[in-house]
């Protein structure tokens, strides 16, 4: 227990910092490609009084997108910093279809069956007891919902010569692991619709470019490009897996 509450106290240093720093909402161009998927293979044309939970929303991206196309949207984190930007967006575009927890996201308070789509971007690698975790969200996940999942890649399909920092930042920012699509089928058990990889080495030049110039007029060009290779797995930083809870 110990060790949970130690992690758990680092990752709200490490987040509280990050989010505090935000003091507006901005669509980046890697952001608006997750929308799109999830919109394409999520949501696809009928989502109407749908309800979709947005895990660890962070940011709030996911939330405040899926709150503007008329959802019933969750969203939930620990961090009081994203809590604090979250509840001010809301305010700021009248989103009174988005409801605004803070919890763990191994233990969600919302009953068994009550949500039509699960959004959980960069948490389970963040979280000690996965298992527990999956679990839960299985529970909240209505028969034939879907869950979009995304995680870092596993060192072996990432490029050696970015194995040092990867590991750095796996350190910094808390991730206790790393997966391929295997694992997340026996963790999950459930149905692929739909899998894909991002931050290809392209993107990562993009980054870096971005940096250097100190502006962002090449991000839609390397976004672009990272997409077309969504079906390469050696070189990709994350993967994204959709599930679908067939009735279960």
């Amino acid at each position: 227990m110990k060790n949970l509450d130690s992690h758990y106290k680092k990752q709200l240093s490490y987040f509280g910092e990050e989010f505090g720093r935000v003091d507006k909402y901005k669509l980046d161009y890697w952001q608006k490609s997750y929308i799109g998927r999830i919109k394409k293979y999520v949501l696809r044309d009928n989502c109407e009084g749908k309800v979709l939970i947005d895990i660890a929303t962070g940011s709030g991206y996911v939330a405040i997108e899926m709150a503007k196309l008329g959802l019933n949207v969750i969203a939930t984190d620990l961090t009081p910093e994203a809590i604090g930007n979250l509840n001010k967006y809301k305010k700021k575009l009248s989103l009174s279809n988005l409801k605004i927890i803070k919890c763990y996201a191994e233990k969600i308070p919302l009953p068994d069956k009550s949500v039509d789509y699960i959004v959980a971007n960069a948490i389970l690698e963040h979280i000690p007891d996965e298992q527990k975790a999956i679990k839960e969200w299985k529970r909240i996940l209505k028969p034939y919902g879907k869950m979009f999942i995304t995680v870092p890649l596993r060192f072996k399909y990432v490029w050696p010569f970015l194995w040092p920092i990867n590991y750095v930042h796996d350190k910094r920012i808390g991730h206790l692991r790393r997966y391929d699509l295997n694992i997340l089928k026996k963790k999950f058990n459930l149905e692929v619709v739909k899998y894909f990889y991002t931050g290809h080495l392209v993107k990562i030049w993009g980054i870096i470019i971005s940096l250097i110039t100190k502006g962002s007029k090449y991000d839609y060009y390397f976004e672009k490009l990272d997409e077309e290779k969504s079906h390469n797995r050696y070189g990709a930083s994350n993967i994204t897996v959709i599930f679908n809870n067939n009735g279960k």
